[in-house]
């Protein structure tokens, strides 16, 4: 088993674009906690941190694959919460729930393919 610390090592030798999209998705999620209050929030912490782990226990049997895109499986539900949130929250909260769901969104677009890929190529 590989140590999953190295994953970020990995992350790093990835295209600066690849390192930037990553960073901002992980700020992103953990601005949650600047809504501590909302109850989404809560749900969109803990999606993160189960995903987290998920792709550091991938990463930790596999390595860095296109499959580790994977982890990211809870976010599909999470979007309907978010989405649901949406036309009901108010200010700064809003802004937040509409940049989460269109980041998450774009990453599990990614997210999908690099699967596919990943599953394809190994016929």
């Amino acid at each position: 088993m590989t140590n999953p610390l190295l994953f970020f090592v990995e992350l790093s030798r990835q295209p600066k674009w690849v390192v930037i999209w990553v960073a901002m998705l992980l700020a992103v999620n953990i601005a949650s906690l600047l809504f501590w209050d909302e109850y989404v929030a809560k749900i969109i912490f803990a999606t993160f941190l189960i995903s987290a782990t998920a792709m550091m226990l991938m990463f930790s049997m596999v390595g860095y694959q296109r499959v580790l895109g994977l982890a990211h499986i809870l976010w599909m539900p999470l979007l309907y919460f978010v989405i649901r949130e949406i036309p009901i929250a108010e200010g700064s909260y809003q802004a937040y729930l509409i940049m989460l769901a269109a980041c998450n969104s774009i990453s599990l677009v990614f997210d999908v393919r690099d699967v596919w890929l990943h599953f394809r190529s190994e016929d």
